[in-house]
């Protein structure tokens, strides 16, 4: 779950997102339960703040890569699980290796390391920090 407190149009607000799927958002907002429905999801450009990853993963990363989910034919890296994402360690353009860590994400109170599935350069990232994504969703597309 993640808490905002925001502040729109000298209003402050207290904001608790306790669940989104592709469909709805449940939010409470200052105490009252809102279900908001989703029309449309569009991914965002990452701010250039994002730091690049320092180093590929070293141990076995072909066995790795290999236990990871993939979309047939878009080279994209999907999400294992239910889970929240709580880091990205590469950009757009960025070249990875097969094994290097792309992301952390949070699933179940544990963090999950979500690794590169094979070689090659970082065509766009789906998600940011904090998104909450569905088991089988496409993080990553590496081309």
């Amino acid at each position: 779950m993640r808490k905002y407190k925001l502040t729109i149009n000298d209003t402050k607000y207290e904001v608790s997102v306790k669940e989104v799927t592709d469909q709805i958002a449940r939010v409470e907002v200052n105490g009252e339960e809102h279900t908001v429905s989703i029309d449309e999801i569009k991914s965002l450009e990452l701010p250039e703040s994002i730091p690049r990853a320092e180093k590929p993963v070293t141990a076995r990363p072909a066995a790795m890569a290999a236990a990871l989910p993939q979309t047939p034919f878009s080279g994209g890296v999907v999400a294992p699980m239910p889970g929240q994402i709580k880091a990205i360690f590469v950009r757009e353009g960025d070249n990875v290796k097969i094994g290097q860590k792309l992301l952390n994400m949070e699933a179940m109170k544990l963090e999950n390391k979500i690794a590169a599935n094979r070689d090659g350069v970082i065509k766009k990232i789906l998600v940011r920090d904090g998104d909450i994504v569905s088991q089988g969703q496409e993080l990553v597309v590496i081309v």
